[in-house]
């Protein structure tokens, strides 16, 4: 019996990293594999090889409260030209607004430009569930999960957040984020320049007069470090967790401790552990932190490991991991090709409804999506469509047809095997071209898709799943 063929291709991937501190961009070439034929075959990226790893850039602003979008921009286009790539050049990848970046009031219009000028498919994206994720795939602490079958937790610490990500065996167990960082107070010639929110509740919680204009004690300093620091560590060992690590979580913190095989530290303050750096060099408490953490983690007992990257975690990771595949058995026209920023309505699991009940489901969801996101194309996912027989197939055609005609999605996604059949018997009862029709994708209610041009032979397509999550000051 003979082998099932393969074929295998190379993309450009770019990744760029807006944070509070610095801006980094970072070039891969992800190795794309596929065995088998029709629907049964599969592409996947086999391979990831970081071509490029771009200079460490302070993220430069026009104002406390703007980035200077086109200082960002030039960073970027010097970097792509150092690597010796064009924006033609670019298949994938995304861009990370991070920390304090992400809640600036041009942080939105920043991503998009950074997006537009970097290609037809670079995603733009911020959150901090995301970073962390990102962080630990780029750290390689991800890895070292699956590899092992370690529960693995990566924090990274930056200018703004600290975000972790914890993964167990090949999964995402979950992310705990805090806005502790090393930049959330700024110093020049000892006097303090700007004090963040986050900043300002943590001096008033611990008894510290610190505000701008003063000029702070290096006893006064080395506590509000310390009090990070203790943030953090309670953040990794909770729960239970002491009040000010809840009032300053991002999102919920979860209820089940965690047991450790390994502890990564990555982003800026957790490149410092082991340097020798004067708490004055980056004009803010970044050393300190660095300092304070690495001390109460000795304290702690937590298995901390060094792995391969440190600083440019997050932008390896958005450059190398944010890009999924879809299966083949898709659905598409090119020349609506790529799609960017689609928001997805979930219509959740339809596996067991029937009629009424799904018809009932996809009116809902076409609903939210009009009233969300008015006017604008949208993808709808289905994390179950039951039975994949032609006659619930059809049931299901059947009932997107007769309740969202007027409001058709632009995409369908579905996470079994079933997309083309699907969009095809859609297609065939509005005898029109109907939605693209993606399978082999799972997206959350709430997340963005962006959908590049296709690969492997025209038969997948790069697919970015992500979370746009600008701060209100940015809207």
């Amino acid at each position: 019996m003979s082998s099932p063929p393969e074929t295998s291709e190379t993309l450009t991937s770019v990744g760029i990293d807006v944070g509070t501190t610095t801006t980094q961009v970072v070039v891969s070439d992800l190795r794309v594999r596929t065995t088998g034929a029709g629907g049964a075959a599969r592409p996947e990226i086999v391979e990831r090889t970081v071509r490029h790893r771009g200079a460490i850039h302070g993220t430069p602003l026009s104002s406390p409260e703007t980035v200077d979008v086109e200082a960002v921009a030039a960073l970027v286009e010097g970097e792509l030209e150092a690597a010796g790539l064009s924006s033609r050049g670019i298949d994938t990848g995304a861009v990370i607004v991070t920390g304090e970046a992400a809640r600036k009031r041009n942080a939105e219009a920043l991503a998009n430009r950074l997006a537009d000028g970097s290609g037809d498919f670079v995603a733009a994206s911020a959150g901090a569930a995301l970073e962390a994720i990102l962080a630990g795939r780029g750290s390689g602490a991800a890895a070292r999960a699956e590899e092992r079958g370690e529960t693995v937790a990566n924090a990274d610490v930056g200018g703004a957040t600290t975000n972790v990500a914890i993964f167990e065996g090949g999964a995402v167990r979950e992310t705990r984020c805090l806005d502790v960082g090393g930049r959330l107070l700024t110093l020049e010639a000892g006097v303090v320049t700007d004090l963040t929110e986050p900043a300002r509740r943590l001096c008033e919680a611990i008894g510290l007069p610190i505000e701008p204009g003063d000029e702070p004690s290096a006893d006064e300093l080395r506590t509000l470090a310390g009090a990070m620091a203790d943030r953090i560590v309670d953040s990794l060992v909770g729960p239970p967790y002491d009040a000010l690590t809840r009032e300053l979580a991002i999102g919920m913190l979860p209820d089940e401790p965690v047991e450790y095989d390994a502890v990564v530290f990555t982003g800026g303050v957790g490149r410092l552990f082991d340097a020798d750096v004067d708490s004055g060099e980056y004009g803010d408490v970044g050393p300190l932190l660095a300092s304070a953490l690495s001390d109460r983690i000795a304290d702690s007992g937590l298995p901390v490991r060094r792995l391969a990257e440190d600083i440019r975690a997050t932008v390896v990771g958005a450059g190398s991991h944010a890009t999924t595949l879809s299966g083949r058995t898709v659905r598409f026209d090119p020349d609506r090709l790529p799609l960017r920023d689609l928001p997805v309505v979930s219509a959740g699991d339809c596996s067991e409804l029937e009629d009424g009940a799904l018809e009932a489901r996809f009116e809902a969801a076409a609903r939210s999506a009009a009233e969300r996101h008015p006017g604008t194309a949208y993808a709808l996912a289905i994390d179950d469509v039951g039975s994949l027989s032609y006659d619930r197939l059809g049931a299901l055609a059947d009932a997107l047809v007769r309740v969202v005609d007027d409001a058709m999605p632009a995409v369908l996604l579905t996470r079994q095997n079933c997309a083309k059949a699907l969009g095809g018997a859609v297609a065939r009862r509005l005898d029109a071209p109907g939605p693209i029709a993606i399978d082999e994708v799972g997206a959350a209610d709430g997340d963005y898709l962006d959908v590049g041009e296709p690969i492997s032979g025209g038969e997948a397509l790069p697919v970015v799943v992500k979370t746009l999550a600008f701060g209100a000051s940015s809207r």
